[in-house]
């Protein structure tokens, strides 16, 4: 007979409320985070104390320059894999998922051929002006070529459309072990730009091959989604196709420019100890909004699933419960930022670090807002509406701009940060009033394929 702590536990991985199952799959994703936010406290500290707040500054522009073109040439895949291919799983047909997770990987692996075309043409200039030494310049190019290259999305959306977060997981955990690990043998030896440079690559290119070893090891099983349909899943048109690629992945550029390119014009403009003071608190920021992906992930998973077979009303019901979530954990992170934002710079980077804590109120304040408001991007999607959510985030992209044109010449760095602030808080605005009319129209299920 089981004890109330096993029933309560065997509820939790039976159950099939859909917010359970949200939280359930967070939590093997949580994992991997919660090892990913404490290694990478170490690792910050060990690149800020050895590069010093100029090099670090110029390590993370040349990190975010790198991660802007593949944002801008290679293709994220994950979202349509989950989108696309729920509706094969939900109908049994085993055939069609794996012909688009091939199309999705080719599709993948030609942006980042691109990318690497491009890289190439672009190292000598980003050379004379920065005056990067040739082994720098190596091992930029290096770094680029294993990110460019690394199949990832692919294989993550593979992974959530049948349920497997605990591959995802292991996989994304790897990269801040491997990062750890090597900041620390580089500390312990001779820490240099090169060799941090060398030590971002080779994570990503041991997560890339564990990804994939994930999805090899479950090739030949069959994990089909539970369902009442009975008819086969519509495949997507071309145009269809196309359109859902394009719009997510503009909506991700739109993310990663915020994220990394603003830090990039705060170098140009300010100078390299001002990037590195923002990136910091940035970095420290944005560990708030890996958090929330964590949660986001599955959120688009399973709103994809109910989307799927018409459950209009749970949907619904899941995303209000969501938002309830979100902005109550959304306050509580902020106080602890307000309360223990300068003790934790001080002890990750030290006392020269502290001009930064201005820096992350306010950049913590636009991530908690975005925090907040997690389950509406995801809705959209969800529900094929990846337009809207593109036109949203360009709508912020442009305020952004606009906030930055008129606030970083006149105040410099914390202009940029108020900027962002303003911005999200305009985004979440609109993207609350675009899902209103998502979650009361209702969608017919798709049907699953009949085995006589």
């Amino acid at each position: 007979m089981r004890s109330v702590s096993e029933n309560r536990l065997f509820r939790w991985f039976s159950s099939e409320d859909s917010l359970v199952r949200v939280f359930r799959n967070s939590s093997w994703l949580f994992s991997a985070k919660g090892v990913g936010a404490v290694l990478s406290i170490f690792y910050l500290a060990i690149l800020t104390r050895t590069l010093g707040v100029a090099g670090f500054g110029e390590f993370m522009v040349i990190v975010g320059a790198i991660q802007v073109l593949a944002a801008v040439l290679k293709l994220q895949t994950w979202q349509a894999v989950v989108q696309f291919g729920v509706p094969y799983l939900l109908a049994g047909q085993q055939l069609a998922f794996r012909k688009l997770s091939a199309q999705s990987f080719w599709i993948e692996l030609t942006g980042g051929l691109v990318a690497c075309a491009a890289l190439w043409l672009m190292l000598p200039y980003g050379a004379d002006q920065f005056g990067w030494s040739e082994p720098v310049e190596q091992a930029i190019l290096g770094y680029g070529v294993i990110v460019f290259l690394s199949v990832r999305s692919t294989p993550t959306g593979i992974l959530r459309a049948q349920d497997r977060f605990g591959g995802n997981a292991f996989g994304d955990a790897i990269i801040p072990i491997i990062r750890f690990a090597g900041s620390l043998a580089l500390f312990l030896t001779l820490p240099s730009m090169t060799g941090f440079l060398i030590v971002w690559g080779l994570s990503e290119f041991v997560s890339f091959l564990v990804m994939w070893l994930m999805v090899w090891r479950r090739h030949e099983q069959n994990h089909p989604l539970r369902s009442t349909t009975t008819r086969p899943a519509v495949s997507p048109g071309l145009k269809e196709f196309a359109a859902f690629l394009l719009f997510t992945n503009l909506v991700f550029l739109i993310s990663v420019i915020r994220e990394r390119l603003v830090v990039v014009i705060v170098g140009f403009f300010v100078g390299p100890a001002a990037a590195g003071l923002f990136r910091l608190a940035d970095q420290i920021a944005n560990s708030l909004n890996r958090l929330a992906e964590v949660f986001a992930r599955p959120l688009f998973s399973e709103l994809s699933r109910l989307f799927a077979i018409g459950q209009s009303r749970k949907s619904r019901a899941l995303f209000w419960r969501s938002l309830k979530v979100s902005a109550l954990s959304g306050g509580v992170l902020f106080l602890c930022l307000l309360l223990f934002g300068e003790n934790i710079i001080s002890l990750i980077s030290g006392p020269e670090y502290l001009a930064a804590f201005p820096l992350l109120l306010l950049l913590g304040a636009a991530t908690i807002i975005s925090l907040a408001g997690l389950g509406l991007e995801p809705l959209l999607q969800a529900a094929g509406r990846a337009r809207n959510a593109l036109l949203v985030r360009l709508a912020g992209l442009i305020a952004l701009g606009l906030l930055m044109a008129f606030l970083l010449p006149n105040f410099g760095t914390i202009g940029a940060a108020w900027a962002m602030l303003i911005s999200a808080v305009v985004t979440s605005i609109i993207l609350l009033v675009s899902s209103r009319a998502v979650i009361s129209k209702p969608r017919q299920p798709v049907p699953k394929l009949h085995r006589p």
